[in-house]
Protein backbone atom coordinates (compact mmCIF):
# COMPACT_ATOMS: atom_id res chain seq x y z
CA UNK A 1 0.00 0.00 0.00
CA UNK A 2 2.99 2.06 0.80
CA UNK A 3 4.32 1.66 -2.44
CA UNK A 4 1.04 2.74 -4.46
CA UNK A 5 0.34 5.93 -2.35
CA UNK A 6 3.94 6.76 -2.94
CA UNK A 7 3.25 5.83 -6.89
CA UNK A 8 -0.12 7.65 -6.76
CA UNK A 9 1.65 10.86 -5.17
CA UNK A 10 4.58 10.95 -7.84
CA UNK A 11 2.23 10.93 -10.71
CA UNK A 12 -0.11 13.95 -8.52
CA UNK A 13 3.44 16.02 -8.62
CA UNK A 14 4.13 15.13 -12.25
CA UNK A 15 0.40 15.88 -13.53
CA UNK A 16 0.44 19.47 -11.55
CA UNK A 17 4.03 20.16 -13.16
CA UNK A 18 2.32 19.77 -16.05
CA UNK A 19 -0.41 22.20 -15.80
CA UNK A 20 2.11 24.74 -13.97
CA UNK A 21 4.45 24.64 -17.50
CA UNK A 22 1.21 26.26 -19.00
CA UNK A 23 -0.62 23.51 -20.43
CA UNK A 24 -4.56 24.35 -19.29
CA UNK A 25 -3.82 27.72 -21.09
CA UNK A 26 -7.18 29.39 -22.64
CA UNK A 27 -8.89 25.62 -22.93
CA UNK A 28 -12.22 24.84 -20.74
CA UNK A 29 -11.59 22.30 -18.28
CA UNK A 30 -7.96 23.34 -17.31
CA UNK A 31 -6.99 21.77 -21.10
CA UNK A 32 -8.33 17.90 -20.09
CA UNK A 33 -9.66 16.00 -22.37
CA UNK A 34 -13.53 15.58 -22.13
CA UNK A 35 -14.57 12.80 -19.79
CA UNK A 36 -16.27 9.72 -20.83
CA UNK A 37 -18.47 6.98 -18.95
CA UNK A 38 -16.17 6.06 -16.79
CA UNK A 39 -15.56 8.37 -13.90
CA UNK A 40 -11.74 9.99 -13.89
CA UNK A 41 -10.26 12.28 -11.17
CA UNK A 42 -10.66 15.90 -12.47
CA UNK A 43 -7.52 17.71 -12.24
CA UNK A 44 -5.47 15.65 -10.49
CA UNK A 45 -2.83 17.66 -8.05
CA UNK A 46 -4.19 20.83 -9.35
CA UNK A 47 -7.68 20.78 -7.87
CA UNK A 48 -7.69 17.06 -6.48
CA UNK A 49 -5.03 16.56 -4.19
CA UNK A 50 -7.24 14.31 -2.03
CA UNK A 51 -8.21 16.93 0.60
CA UNK A 52 -11.53 18.00 -1.00
CA UNK A 53 -15.16 17.99 0.64
CA UNK A 54 -17.29 19.93 -1.10
CA UNK A 55 -19.55 19.71 -4.78
CA UNK A 56 -17.47 21.37 -6.86
CA UNK A 57 -19.07 25.06 -8.21
CA UNK A 58 -18.47 26.20 -11.78
CA UNK A 59 -19.33 29.74 -12.77
CA UNK A 60 -22.17 29.93 -15.17
CA UNK A 61 -19.35 31.50 -17.79
CA UNK A 62 -17.32 28.74 -17.18
CA UNK A 63 -14.00 30.78 -16.08
CA UNK A 64 -14.06 30.40 -12.48
CA UNK A 65 -14.26 27.02 -9.99
CA UNK A 66 -14.59 26.88 -6.55
CA UNK A 67 -14.48 23.59 -3.64
CA UNK A 68 -13.38 23.46 -0.11
CA UNK A 69 -10.89 21.51 1.18
CA UNK A 70 -10.83 20.07 4.44
CA UNK A 71 -7.34 19.71 7.06
CA UNK A 72 -8.81 17.03 9.78
CA UNK A 73 -5.99 16.99 11.80
CA UNK A 74 -6.57 20.84 12.28
CA UNK A 75 -10.33 21.03 11.88
CA UNK A 76 -9.96 23.72 9.19
CA UNK A 77 -12.13 24.16 5.88
CA UNK A 78 -11.31 26.68 3.44
CA UNK A 79 -13.01 28.00 -0.08
CA UNK A 80 -10.44 27.67 -3.02
CA UNK A 81 -11.17 29.33 -6.78
CA UNK A 82 -9.19 28.60 -9.62
CA UNK A 83 -10.00 31.32 -12.39
CA UNK A 84 -8.89 31.79 -16.36
CA UNK A 85 -7.54 35.49 -16.43
CA UNK A 86 -6.06 36.37 -20.02
CA UNK A 87 -6.17 33.03 -21.04
CA UNK A 88 -4.33 31.44 -18.31
CA UNK A 89 -5.66 29.33 -15.72
CA UNK A 90 -4.16 31.04 -11.90
CA UNK A 91 -3.44 28.66 -9.15
CA UNK A 92 -5.51 27.76 -6.31
CA UNK A 93 -6.38 30.04 -3.99
CA UNK A 94 -8.84 31.51 -1.19
CA UNK A 95 -10.80 34.18 -2.70
CA UNK A 96 -10.37 37.83 -1.10
CA UNK A 97 -13.91 36.65 0.72
CA UNK A 98 -12.16 33.47 2.46
CA UNK A 99 -8.93 34.08 3.31
CA UNK A 100 -9.71 34.24 7.18
CA UNK A 101 -11.15 31.82 9.05
CA UNK A 102 -13.32 28.82 8.25
CA UNK A 103 -15.32 28.93 5.57
CA UNK A 104 -17.43 26.78 2.93
CA UNK A 105 -20.32 25.37 0.85
CA UNK A 106 -19.54 27.93 -1.91
CA UNK A 107 -23.26 27.86 -4.58
CA UNK A 108 -24.62 30.36 -7.03
CA UNK A 109 -27.80 31.87 -6.69
CA UNK A 110 -30.04 31.47 -9.49
CA UNK A 111 -28.81 34.31 -11.52
CA UNK A 112 -25.76 33.46 -11.31
CA UNK A 113 -24.31 36.78 -9.91
CA UNK A 114 -24.33 36.37 -6.20
CA UNK A 115 -22.09 33.43 -4.82
CA UNK A 116 -23.26 32.32 -1.58
CA UNK A 117 -21.01 30.88 0.99
CA UNK A 118 -20.65 29.95 4.76
CA UNK A 119 -18.66 31.46 7.03
CA UNK A 120 -17.97 30.53 10.81
CA UNK A 121 -18.16 33.29 13.23
CA UNK A 122 -18.66 33.62 17.20
CA UNK A 123 -22.34 32.50 16.60
CA UNK A 124 -21.92 29.38 14.71
CA UNK A 125 -21.80 29.27 10.87
CA UNK A 126 -23.66 32.56 8.90
CA UNK A 127 -24.67 32.14 5.59
CA UNK A 128 -23.10 35.70 3.05
CA UNK A 129 -22.85 36.42 -0.16
CA UNK A 130 -20.03 38.49 -2.40
CA UNK A 131 -20.60 39.59 -6.09
CA UNK A 132 -17.45 39.41 -8.93
CA UNK A 133 -16.82 43.18 -9.76
CA UNK A 134 -14.35 44.51 -12.08
CA UNK A 135 -12.10 45.84 -8.95
CA UNK A 136 -12.95 41.78 -7.83
CA UNK A 137 -15.08 40.13 -5.13
CA UNK A 138 -17.20 42.84 -3.44
CA UNK A 139 -16.68 42.43 0.62
CA UNK A 140 -19.17 39.99 2.07
CA UNK A 141 -22.36 40.77 2.71
CA UNK A 142 -25.10 39.46 4.92
CA UNK A 143 -29.05 40.22 3.37
CA UNK A 144 -30.74 38.77 6.33
CA UNK A 145 -31.40 35.09 3.86
CA UNK A 146 -30.39 31.69 6.12
CA UNK A 147 -29.84 29.60 3.14
CA UNK A 148 -29.04 26.13 3.60
CA UNK A 149 -25.37 25.24 2.70
CA UNK A 150 -26.31 21.72 0.91
CA UNK A 151 -28.55 24.10 -1.46
CA UNK A 152 -28.85 24.65 -4.97
CA UNK A 153 -31.36 25.54 -7.63
CA UNK A 154 -33.47 25.72 -10.81
CA UNK A 155 -33.36 28.73 -13.35
CA UNK A 156 -36.86 29.48 -11.96
CA UNK A 157 -35.96 30.16 -8.64
CA UNK A 158 -36.84 27.07 -6.70
CA UNK A 159 -34.01 25.69 -4.00
CA UNK A 160 -33.23 22.04 -3.05
CA UNK A 161 -31.26 21.56 0.08
CA UNK A 162 -30.99 19.31 3.44
CA UNK A 163 -32.66 20.10 6.87
CA UNK A 164 -33.86 18.24 9.35
CA UNK A 165 -35.94 15.21 9.23
CA UNK A 166 -36.51 12.79 12.30
CA UNK A 167 -37.37 10.04 10.45
CA UNK A 168 -34.20 9.44 8.79
CA UNK A 169 -30.41 8.63 9.31
CA UNK A 170 -27.86 11.87 10.74
CA UNK A 171 -31.62 13.40 10.99
CA UNK A 172 -31.49 15.04 7.59
CA UNK A 173 -34.26 14.84 4.66
CA UNK A 174 -34.14 16.29 1.32
CA UNK A 175 -36.58 19.54 0.70
CA UNK A 176 -37.52 22.01 -1.69
CA UNK A 177 -38.87 25.40 -1.45
CA UNK A 178 -39.59 28.59 -3.48
CA UNK A 179 -36.57 30.80 -3.20
CA UNK A 180 -36.52 34.82 -3.79
CA UNK A 181 -34.71 38.17 -2.51
CA UNK A 182 -37.18 37.25 1.01
CA UNK A 183 -35.50 34.11 1.34
CA UNK A 184 -37.35 30.96 1.46
CA UNK A 185 -40.92 30.17 1.33
CA UNK A 186 -43.16 27.12 1.01
CA UNK A 187 -40.87 24.27 2.28
CA UNK A 188 -42.19 20.62 1.35
CA UNK A 189 -40.16 17.62 2.01
CA UNK A 190 -39.81 15.85 -0.66
CA UNK A 191 -42.19 12.64 -1.31
CA UNK A 192 -41.54 8.68 0.18
CA UNK A 193 -39.28 7.71 -2.87
CA UNK A 194 -36.91 10.23 -2.09
CA UNK A 195 -37.27 10.14 2.00
CA UNK A 196 -37.02 6.64 3.08
CA UNK A 197 -36.94 6.63 6.69
CA UNK A 198 -33.48 5.02 8.05
CA UNK A 199 -31.46 6.05 4.84
CA UNK A 200 -29.11 8.81 4.87
CA UNK A 201 -30.13 10.82 1.18
CA UNK A 202 -28.39 14.05 1.22
CA UNK A 203 -26.30 17.23 -0.80
CA UNK A 204 -29.11 17.05 -3.20
CA UNK A 205 -28.30 19.03 -6.57
CA UNK A 206 -31.13 19.76 -8.97
CA UNK A 207 -30.88 20.27 -12.76
CA UNK A 208 -31.54 23.81 -13.79
CA UNK A 209 -34.67 22.45 -15.46
CA UNK A 210 -35.80 20.39 -12.91
CA UNK A 211 -36.20 17.38 -14.47
CA UNK A 212 -33.86 15.29 -12.04
CA UNK A 213 -32.46 15.65 -8.76
CA UNK A 214 -29.04 14.18 -7.86
CA UNK A 215 -28.18 13.22 -3.90
CA UNK A 216 -25.86 10.94 -2.19
CA UNK A 217 -27.08 8.27 -0.40
CA UNK A 218 -26.60 4.47 1.56
CA UNK A 219 -29.12 3.34 -0.37
CA UNK A 220 -29.62 -0.22 -0.49
CA UNK A 221 -28.26 -0.53 2.80
CA UNK A 222 -29.98 1.50 5.04
CA UNK A 223 -29.67 1.42 8.37
CA UNK A 224 -26.53 0.12 8.30
CA UNK A 225 -24.08 1.31 6.46
CA UNK A 226 -22.56 4.98 5.77
CA UNK A 227 -21.69 3.81 2.04
CA UNK A 228 -22.58 6.59 0.13
CA UNK A 229 -23.05 6.50 -3.79
CA UNK A 230 -24.60 9.14 -6.19
CA UNK A 231 -28.21 8.75 -7.29
CA UNK A 232 -30.28 10.03 -9.55
CA UNK A 233 -34.02 10.44 -9.25
CA UNK A 234 -36.21 12.34 -12.12
CA UNK A 235 -39.25 14.24 -11.96
CA UNK A 236 -42.41 12.47 -12.92
CA UNK A 237 -44.71 15.68 -12.41
CA UNK A 238 -47.06 16.83 -9.31
CA UNK A 239 -44.61 16.65 -7.06
CA UNK A 240 -43.84 13.07 -7.54
CA UNK A 241 -39.94 11.45 -8.38
CA UNK A 242 -39.10 8.34 -9.61
CA UNK A 243 -37.37 5.31 -8.18
CA UNK A 244 -33.69 6.80 -7.36
CA UNK A 245 -30.77 4.84 -9.28
CA UNK A 246 -27.22 4.72 -8.47
CA UNK A 247 -25.39 6.50 -10.85
CA UNK A 248 -22.00 5.36 -10.40
CA UNK A 249 -19.98 2.71 -8.14
CA UNK A 250 -17.64 4.85 -6.46
CA UNK A 251 -18.41 5.73 -2.88
CA UNK A 252 -18.74 9.14 -3.29
CA UNK A 253 -20.97 12.80 -2.22
CA UNK A 254 -21.60 16.58 -3.30
CA UNK A 255 -22.81 16.09 -7.05
CA UNK A 256 -22.83 18.39 -9.09
CA UNK A 257 -23.43 19.35 -13.06
CA UNK A 258 -21.24 21.73 -15.32
CA UNK A 259 -22.81 24.88 -16.57
CA UNK A 260 -23.35 23.68 -19.97
CA UNK A 261 -25.19 20.64 -18.41
CA UNK A 262 -22.87 17.88 -20.26
CA UNK A 263 -21.05 16.49 -17.33
CA UNK A 264 -21.36 15.62 -13.83
CA UNK A 265 -19.20 15.84 -10.87
CA UNK A 266 -19.13 14.36 -7.60
CA UNK A 267 -16.47 14.07 -4.69
CA UNK A 268 -14.97 10.94 -3.95
CA UNK A 269 -14.52 9.32 -0.44
CA UNK A 270 -10.50 9.37 -1.00
CA UNK A 271 -10.99 13.74 -1.31
CA UNK A 272 -10.93 14.13 -4.96
CA UNK A 273 -13.51 15.43 -7.57
CA UNK A 274 -14.76 12.98 -10.03
CA UNK A 275 -16.28 13.52 -13.48
CA UNK A 276 -18.06 11.78 -16.01
CA UNK A 277 -20.32 12.58 -18.89
CA UNK A 278 -23.80 13.17 -18.08
CA UNK A 279 -24.65 10.38 -20.09
CA UNK A 280 -24.47 8.02 -17.23
CA UNK A 281 -27.76 9.81 -15.62
CA UNK A 282 -29.23 9.51 -19.05
CA UNK A 283 -29.05 5.82 -18.70
CA UNK A 284 -30.93 5.88 -15.69
CA UNK A 285 -33.61 8.06 -17.30
CA UNK A 286 -37.37 5.92 -17.17
CA UNK A 287 -38.49 4.98 -20.88
CA UNK A 288 -42.17 7.16 -19.97
CA UNK A 289 -39.62 10.19 -19.72
CA UNK A 290 -38.58 11.77 -22.74
CA UNK A 291 -34.70 13.61 -21.98
CA UNK A 292 -34.54 17.34 -20.90
CA UNK A 293 -38.59 17.36 -20.23
CA UNK A 294 -40.04 18.03 -17.04
CA UNK A 295 -43.19 16.75 -16.98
Amino acid sequence: MRRVALLFTAFLAMVSASYAQGKPDNAPYLGQRSPGRVPSIFAPGVISKGNIHSRLVISPDGRAMFWNTFNMDAGTVQILCIRNVDGKWTDPQPPSFAKDGNTQSPMFAPDGKKLFFEIQTEKGWATKYAEWTDAGWSAPRNDGILLNCSSSFTRTGRAYFSDKMKTKTWGTGIFSARYSAEGYSDPKPLGASINVPNAIDYTPFVSPDESFLLFSSNRPHIGDKEDMHICVSFNLGKGAWSAPKRVVDIPARFPSLSPDGKVLFFCGDDGNIYWVDIAVIESCRPASISPGVKP
